[in-house]
């Protein structure tokens, strides 16, 4: 019985957190440069500070969206 509940729970389980691991870091990476950022400095700091404590942390202190300035159209 112990490896078909390693399989069948265990797992799945691990790969699920995985998974939200690898797509929480490529959405900070691109909210970071949104908003003016170096991507992979806070990549670094969400996965190595407690990730999910610190995921929260960027979404209650990130700072706001810079706008850009675009080029006037030529007419």
């Amino acid at each position: 019985m112990e490896p078909l509940f390693l399989i069948l729970l265990v797992i799945p389980f691990f790969l699920v957190i995985i998974g939200l691991l690898i797509w929480s870091l490529i959405w900070v990476h691109g909210d970071a440069l949104k908003r003016g950022k170096p991507g992979w400095a806070v990549v670094l700091l969400v996965l190595l500070l407690e990730w999910p404590i610190s995921l929260l942390v960027w979404l209650v202190f990130r700072p706001d969206i810079k706008e850009q300035k675009l080029p006037p159209k030529p007419e």
